[in-house]
């Protein structure tokens, strides 16, 4: 388990990753009571068949265990335990599409809650199917912590490491995808590295009029701005109108063209926690949600 942990480490440092392998610190990790609400705690008991009375023990000791190998705030915060993506307006055409035969796949997607929240949403008529599911991420070992998680090691669901960024990334999959989601990746990085980012997913994706690419990151109510997070790590935390002009101008070199809606949840996000533990002056995190849709 240390060895995992530290690739992991060094995975996570290769990209400026924000990781605290102290589990100690208070601002990274937060103790009970749980975060879970109705939807999330539908899925561990009907899904994963975990009875409810065993169902916070287990969590805890899942947490621990993802914790060992991926000391992330989205990890310590609970933040896994939060089905955001079904509030999406995409999510039901999701659903739908991917029993139409559309492949989605998720970026970023760590133990995988939102992939396998979409064969259960509630207001489909029925889930999408597992196979037309992938998910990537830079950290290998999130994909057991997930199958611990969830008590699912068949999962049909199709999980991948790979960065994203790197030139020859995943040249076997473009093309393939109809829908990608990317959910609190991009404000992980520079403007440079974003653009590079949403290159990388319009190579992913079939290269039709109905692609689309949705999800949020943490976004800020005033101008898209550039901010350190640590000396060594300088952020851009985009406004609604910066992320449509990113799109806008990626899909434009991709000779595609881009219809772009956000907007801004005003409630912090949790991340704001541990931000202001290292920078005081962060301004607090907020959910910028967004679709894509290309043509």
């Amino acid at each position: 388990m240390a060895a995992v942990a530290s690739a992991a480490s060094q995975i996570a440092a290769s990209r400026g990753l924000p990781i605290d392998t102290n589990t100690n610190t208070p601002s990274w990790v937060e103790q009970v009571p749980l975060p879970l609400d109705e939807d999330s705690r539908k899925l561990f008991i009907e899904y994963a068949k975990i009875p409810e009375a065993e169902l916070e023990k287990h969590l805890i000791e899942a947490r621990m265990r993802a914790w060992e190998c991926c000391p992330y705030p989205c990890i310590g915060h609970w933040l896994f335990l939060m089905l955001q993506l079904r509030k999406n307006p995409e999510f039901e055409e999701a659903v739908r599409r991917t029993r139409q035969g559309h492949k989605l796949l998720d970026i970023g997607c760590a133990v995988g809650q939102d992939l396998r929240d979409l064969p259960e949403h509630p207001q489909a008529h029925a889930g999408a199917p597992q196979t037309m599911l992938y998910g990537i991420d830079l950290i290998e070992h999130f994909f057991e912590a997930g199958k611990f998680l969830f008590r699912d090691p068949d999962v049909q669901i199709t999980f991948r490491q790979a960065d994203v960024l790197e030139p020859d990334a995943l040249q076997d999959w473009r093309g393939n995808f109809s829908i990608v989601t990317c959910n609190y990746v991009f404000h992980l990085m520079g403007i440079e590295d974003q653009e590079k980012l949403a290159g990388a997913i319009l190579k992913l994706l079939s290269g039709k009029p109905d692609d689309l690419v949705f999800g949020r990151t943490g976004g800020t109510e005033g101008e898209g701005r550039h901010e350190a997070f640590r000396e060594d790590l300088k952020l851009y935390r985009h406004s609604t109108k910066s992320m449509e002009e990113l799109w806008t101008c990626v899909a434009a070199k991709y000779g595609r063209k881009a219809v772009v809606e956000s907007w801004i949840d005003p409630s912090p996000l949790p991340q704001s926690h541990w931000a202001l533990a290292i920078n005081k002056d962060f301004e607090p995190v907020r959910n910028l949600i967004f679709s894509v849709r290309l043509s």
